[in-house]
């Protein structure tokens, strides 16, 4: 049986580095895709060590791309590169994982799934990959870094992982 996919965007990518994680999510049972756009783009943690990592990239054909230029005129906030994460997940009939508020709404628009960063952080402490306390040390390290995370979820998680 075939891993069920999630496409990443660049700021999950760059949390996930920021909290040390980045190793670590390839253990999940989920095939991890990114658009070759944002392989391309990332430069910490560079593109080529998350394709080491385990991580599989994807490029959007011909129509794709052709779709994108009608999500940019519909939803002219979120980036480009990450309208081609929306894309791709969408033409992959899988959930997308992103930190920007802006391409959640556009996920939500065009019927595709979404998740963030604090549902990654419960399914490693889920699957056991993380014990909880490893998980609110790699959650207050992403938050350091200036992730912008819901505060009030963010706390509710590290109170309870660290009891």
């Amino acid at each position: 049986m075939s891993k069920k996919k999630l496409v990443l965007d660049t700021t999950i990518c760059i949390d996930l580095f920021n909290g040390q994680l980045l190793e670590k999510v390839v253990r999940l049972p989920y095939e991890l895709v990114l658009p070759d756009v944002i392989i391309e783009e990332l430069i910490k943690p560079p593109g080529k060590d998350l394709i080491e990592t385990g991580y599989t990239v994807l490029p959007l054909d011909e129509e794709g791309i052709e779709q994108i230029i009608l999500l940019r005129e519909r939803y002219p906030k979120p980036s480009t590169n990450d309208l081609f994460a929306l894309m791709l997940a969408k033409l992959s009939t899988c959930s997308l994982v992103t930190g920007d508020d802006s391409l959640r709404k556009a996920a939500k628009d065009e019927g595709v799934a979404v998740h963030g960063l604090l549902w990654i952080l419960d399914k490693l402490v889920n699957h056991s990959i993380l014990r909880p306390l490893e998980a609110a040390k790699a959650l207050e390290r992403i938050l350091a870094e200036g992730s912008w995370l819901p505060k009030k979820e963010c706390d509710v998680r590290i109170k309870s992982w660290k009891s």
